[in-house]
């Protein structure tokens, strides 16, 4: 008789690292298509429920890889967090196919639990055939005892070969059912190995390399050439750490138009290991990252040492060489985001000569008595269009159409008569006012500028008075929440977990105690952001960074919950502003643990200096205003 199969576990391992770490459909399909690499699959079938989930859905993935025997899945699979590469010495295959392993902490075999409640194992090797159902709620059961027991059952008939992977019981896409090409598109930009040699099926059908070629898709220039930059350097001379690969535009600033998701993504072993973002970069033509896309591949990042955080979609940045690869794409994207305006900029001026609804301008205002005018309204039109200060081609359009309309007014005129006034009295007043963005930029330019300087005085004087929490650093915050982080967009404050319920999560339940939120944000990557926002001067401890805790475990439990997978955030994070940081052995392993999970603490010093750094351009701009005299 066959023994059951046996796990030692630690509760919190499945928990934290198998439930909340998974609780999209394309990480947990991702983690089952890299254990099918892993073991030399040719082949990974995926099926998957278009319609609906209901009791009786199942989810299966089935690859024609090495398989396991009985042993190796008691001393091997079923070893939670096993490092696959320590323990073979290696960290490729030693047999053939000959590939580098993917995996690292052995975590992977817990990510259905992220959307399921059941996992079936069935495995063959050399004719023998080994299969067991791992059930979430018996885990939890047997959590005290940290040994859970699987008993062995016949096979079902439905493998000869390598591995077969089947979730049940699935909580997810209850009322609404899974997006089948936004998974290809998912799958296909996680995996640079997908090629006739190593195929993913969904559904009966493959996924093609022409999938994975987003460069297909670039914006190209006149001449026809796509907006493309390629790489292949070290980020730091005879450091070793190599990068290859391409950033390139889209011609849309939208996912709406191509839906792609916008970012820099980059890739380990063939693998994804970070979700698309641009580097944490403050660009000048910061409106260029809406266009930005790219692929690099930075094999250093997943050998020696693991610098891959543990849900395997973002990388530790605190590890030497992930900190230099950071400051490395932030100068590449900056350097990117300026080629990109002033190429952007050429092309558009040809472009709009040849435009018919230029060339009906161009026709309008022939012979015009208005000759100084003409010439200054043109010169606009070029700036505005050449700039990229209308973004989308169909609003370009509409610029020209409302000066045509514009034509039959004497205001409209006279206002461009003025401006050629000034180029026949002043010259050096009118290049200096053409500078960059001509008029439009210079006006906008200083009204932003006084604002931001402004509120940057007024946030500096809250945090030396020690402004009370509410109403007046809510108040502030809310008003102006770029201070908080320029890269987030405000979505809701003092939201309470009801209404996030009603309004987000529908199908959700109750909560035990109805808590209030200070912020939630928006962040690159569709990453929601939670903040929690105490005094200038206050001093966090351990009670401060649970409660932070407490909320980022409540809102990933939501998201987890919800069916709706095309709509909801990717990610939850949090961020808790404060004075200081208690003095603590046990608070700073706290800190620790958190950051670990995506939980941070920053102090409103940081804040401020933050907020001065980011805002640079604008102080330099300021300055060099103020020695202009104004009219």
């Amino acid at each position: 008789m066959i023994s059951p199969y046996k796990m030692e576990f630690d509760p919190a391992t499945i928990k934290h690292l198998g439930v909340q770490m998974y609780s999209t459909l394309p990480p947990v399909i991702s983690e089952l298509i890299a254990n099918a690499w892993d073991a030399g699959a040719s082949k990974v079938e995926i099926d998957i429920p278009e319609s609906r989930m209901t009791d009786n859905s199942v989810i299966i993935a089935q690859d024609n890889g090495d398989g396991m025997s009985d042993e190796e899945i008691r001393q091997g699979y079923l070893l939670v967090g096993r490092d696959r590469r320590k323990v073979e010495g290696r960290g490729e295959r030693a047999t053939a196919p000959f590939r580098r392993y993917m995996g690292r902490k052995g975590l992977g075999k817990f990510s259905g639990f992220g959307i399921a409640r059941e996992i079936e194992v069935e495995s063959a090797r050399n004719g023998a055939i080994s299969r067991f159902i791992m059930d979430y709620d018996e885990l939890e059961a047997a959590a005290h005892k940290r040994t859970a027991q699987f008993e062995p059952l016949s096979p079902s008939g439905r493998l000869e070969s390598g591995t077969r992977i089947t979730l049940r019981r699935i909580e997810k896409f209850r009322t609404r059912g899974v997006s089948v090409p936004s998974l290809r598109r998912h799958i296909a930009r996680r995996f640079s190995v997908i090629n006739d040699d190593f195929q993913v099926v969904i559904n009966g059908i493959p996924i093609s390399p022409e999938e994975r070629d987003i460069k297909s898709l670039l914006a190209r220039d006149v001449s026809g050439d796509p907006y493309l930059w390629v790489y292949d350097e070290e980020i730091s001379p005879g450091s070793g750490w190599r990068v290859t690969g391409w950033i390139g535009t889209l011609p849309h600033s939208s996912n709406v138009d191509d839906g792609i998701q916008r970012g820099i993504s980059i890739m380990a072993r063939g693998k994804l290991v970070q979700e698309p973002f641009w580097f944490e970069a403050n660009t000048g033509q910061q409106y260029a990252l809406a266009y930005l896309i790219g692929e690099l591949v930075a094999d250093f990042v997943d050998e020696e040492e693991d610098t891959v955080g543990t849900a395997r979609n973002s990388l530790v940045w605190e590890v030497e060489s992930n900190a230099a690869l950071l400051e490395w794409g932030k100068r590449q994207v900056n350097r990117v985001a300026r080629d990109w305006s002033q190429k952007r900029r050429y092309d558009n001026l040809r472009q709009l000569e040849d435009a018919p609804v230029y060339q009906e301008f161009v026709k309008a205002t022939e012979g015009s008595e208005h000759k100084r005018a003409r010439r200054v309204v043109d010169k606009l039109i070029q700036a505005a269009v050449g700039n990229n200060l209308v973004g989308r081609d169909e609003e370009a359009q509409n610029i020209l159409k409302s000066c045509i309309d514009f034509l039959e007014f004497d205001a409209f005129w006279e206002i461009a008569e003025e401006v050629g006034e000034a180029e026949l009295k002043d010259p050096a007043q009118l290049i200096s006012l053409f500078r960059e963005w001509e008029i439009v930029e210079a006006k906008e330019m200083a009204k932003v500028t006084r604002g931001r300087i402004a509120t940057i005085e007024k946030l500096e004087k809250m945090i030396v008075n020690n402004a009370l929490e509410v109403p007046d650093l809510h108040n502030f915050f809310k008003e102006f929440p770029w201070a908080l982080d320029p890269r987030w967009h405000l979505v809701a404050d003092e939201v309470r977990y009801s209404q996030l319920l009603r309004e987000h999560f529908p199908e959700g339940e109750a909560p035990e105690s109805d808590r209030r939120i200070d912020f939630l944000c928006v962040a690159e990557g569709d990453t929601l952001v939670v903040v929690e926002i105490k005094r200038p001067h206050s001093v966090a401890g351990r009670k401060e960074l649970e409660q932070i805790r407490e909320y980022i475990v409540y809102l990933r439990g939501l998201l987890r919950r919800s069916t709706d997978d095309g709509a909801r955030p990717s990610h939850v994070i949090g961020y808790l502003f404060c004075g200081s940081i208690r003095d603590d052995p046990m608070v700073a392993e706290e800190m620790e643990m958190l950051r670990t999970n995506q939980v941070y603490v920053r102090r409103y010093s940081d804040l401020l200096g933050m907020v001065k750094k980011s805002h640079g351009e604008f102080l330099e701009r300021y300055e060099d205003l103020k020695k202009v005299p104004r009219a």
